[in-house]
């Protein structure tokens, strides 16, 4: 009963935290969005609510993540699991980062329209989904490490 406690507690723990750090987050990838004339607008405020919340349960399914893997693969903690856990934040932030290098992108080649100098691109704040690259990175991340694993499992067998 200790085992699952841990689990329970360090997912809690987890989940606050993100919860707390999703403003850094956000803020975070807003900056990375270079272009001087983008500007990142909300209508509603109850889609900031969800994205805290989805944010912060991507950061608190973690340990859940890894228990998966440890479960399926049968791996020992100091050295594969935390390869598998590099792997999955790894992932994570990959996926992230390319969201970010989408909108670069998109934003650059809006701006290279030259329609006009007042024109400015708005970003509706419920399309941006961060958080939900990130989530998906860390999905990408599980069955990649479970993939590896496995069939070094398989080999060493």
């Amino acid at each position: 009963m200790k085992n699952p406690l841990k689990y329970i507690g360090l997912i809690l723990i987890l989940f606050i935290i993100g919860f707390l750090l999703r403003d850094y987050f956000f803020n975070l990838s807003i900056s990375q969005i270079t272009n001087d004339r983008t500007q990142v607008v909300s209508r509603k405020l109850s889609g900031q609510f969800l994205s805290h919340i989805t944010f912060a349960l991507s950061i608190g399914i973690l340990p859940i993540l890894y228990l998966i893997i440890k479960k399926v693969t049968k791996l020992n903690f100091i050295h594969q699991g935390l390869i598998s856990c590099l792997v999955i934040i790894g992932c994570g932030i990959l996926l992230w980062q390319f969201r970010i290098f989408h909108f670069n992108h998109q934003a650059q080649y809006l701006s290279d329209l030259n329609i006009g100098n007042g024109i400015k691109l708005y970003l509706d704040h419920e399309n941006l989904n961060f958080e939900v690259y990130l989530f998906t990175g860390f999905i990408v991340g599980t069955v990649l490490s479970i993939l590896i694993f496995k069939n070094r499992a398989k080999h060493v067998a």
